[in-house]
């Protein structure tokens, strides 16, 4: 199959674009070699990488907010240390449990 014949039924907008057409102009494989990389530390074959699940940018914004609250984080627990008196615990044991296992 000749290539005029090939490109004679597509649809173009220029027909000027394919006139200049040749297959020998189309890229050749060169005679460089490929770069290859070479590693300059040994590190051992039983090395596990392993990929962070979570995105880098959700990652960098957690780090942040911790670096900005741990000192508010500090501060109350000095002024509690200070205060004498703890605060209570933020959960609290469930009483009804008790009464279900009392029941039966």
């Amino acid at each position: 199959m000749d290539k005029a014949d090939f490109l004679k039924g597509l649809p173009v907008y220029n027909k000027t674009n394919f006139s200049r057409f040749h297959a020998d102009s189309v890229c050749k494989a060169s005679n460089r070699r490929p770069s290859v990389y070479l590693p300059t530390r040994e590190y051992p074959s039983e090395q596990i990488i392993v990929t962070e699940k979570t995105n880098i940018l959700l990652r960098y914004l957690h780090q942040q907010w911790d670096k900005k609250n741990a000192a508010k984080k500090r501060e109350q627990e000095q002024a509690e240390g200070e205060g004498g008196s703890p605060a209570p615990p933020r959960k609290i044991a469930r009483t009804d449990s008790q009464e279900m296992n009392e029941d039966s």
